[in-house]
C-alpha cells in the first residue's frame, strides 16, 4: 500500500490510511518498505497534529490519531529528534478526554493526604481512570475517629466517598464544596460535613442508613477527627 503523503486530519479518513499504510510495515527496516519517505511521512503526521490542535476538539480522546502516532513512534525510521516530536504528540492526544480536575490530583500527593488526613493510612492502591473520570485510593489501617478501618477514598465529577469495609455498602458522602486540588481534598477528609449513605446493588442509596436510623452531625468532629458522640441515638447509633 503507498503511503498517503497528502493525508489529512479533516474526517479522519487520512488518519486511518495513514494507519492502513503503516502497521504492516512498522516492525520493517526503512529501506525495507516500498514508497517509504521518511522526511515527506514525518512532514504529513506534523501537519495532521497540527490540523487536528487547530480544530481544538480536546474534550474526547481521539483514539485514531493516538494509534497513528503510537504505531509511528514504535517505528525505527525517524530521527532521534522525530522520535520526541511524535512521542510528545502522542502525550497531548492521550490527555484528551481527561477531566481537568484529575490533574490536580497527583497519586504521589494523593497517597500524602489520605495518609496524614486518616491518621496513618497506609495506601495499598491509586487507580486514576482519566476514561470514567474517577479516582479511587484504597487503603488499610485507616481511623477518622472511630477506629482503625480498611477503605477506599473515591473522587469523581460529583464530589468525593470514603468506602468503609467495615460494613457492606457503608459509604460517608462529602456534602461541602467539591476539592478542586489537593490542599482540598486534605480539608476535605479532616472536615465535618460528612453524610452516612448506604448503597446497594443497582447503585441505590438511600441517605440516613437505609433504615438503621444513623447519621452524623458536625459534634462529631474534634481536632483529632471524628468522636463519639457524633453519632446520633436514633436507631442505635453510638452515643456519649
Amino acid at each position: 500500500m503507498t503511503f498517503p503523503y497528502d493525508a489529512a486530519y479533516a474526517g479522519k479518513v487520512g488518519v486511518v490510511k495513514l494507519v492502513d499504510a503503516i502497521a504492516p510495515n512498522w516492525r520493517k527496516k526503512a529501506d525495507g518498505v516500498p514508497d517509504l519517505d521518511t522526511h515527506k511521512l514525518f512532514e504529513t503526521l506534523k501537519r495532521v497534529v497540527e490540523e487536528w490542535k487547530e480544530l481544538g476538539k480536546f474534550s474526547v480522546l481521539d483514539k485514531d490519531l493516538q494509534t497513528l502516532l503510537c504505531l509511528a513512534s514504535a517505528t525505527d525510521w525517524f530521527s532521534k529528534a522525530q522520535l520526541a516530536e511524535l512521542d510528545a504528540w502522542a502525550g497531548e492526544v492521550a490527555e484528551c478526554g481527561e477531566a481537568e480536575w484529575m490533574k490536580h490530583f497527583p497519586e504521589s500527593e494523593l497517597r500524602t493526604a489520605v495518609n496524614v488526613n486518616l491518621k496513618g493510612a497506609q495506601v495499598t492502591e491509586v487507580k486514576i481512570d482519566k476514561d470514567q473520570s474517577c479516582i479511587s485510593v484504597e487503603y488499610t489501617g485507616g481511623n477518622f475517629g472511630d477506629g482503625p478501618h480498611d477503605g477506599c477514598v473515591y473522587l469523581d465529577d460529583a464530589g468525593v466517598k470514603i468506602y468503609d469495609h467495615r460494613e457492606k455498602g457503608k459509604t460517608l458522602t462529602w456534602t461541602g464544596d467539591i476539592p478542586d486540588d489537593i490542599t482540598g481534598l486534605g480539608k476535605c477528609l479532616s472536615g465535618k460535613k460528612w453524610k452516612i449513605t448506604w448503597e446497594y446493588d443497582g447503585d441505590e442509596e438511600e441517605e440516613g442508613g437505609g433504615g438503621k436510623g444513623e447519621s452524623w452531625s458536625a459534634e462529631g468532629w474534634d481536632a483529632g477527627g471524628w468522636s463519639a458522640e457524633g453519632w446520633s441515638a436514633e436507631g442505635g447509633g453510638y452515643a456519649k
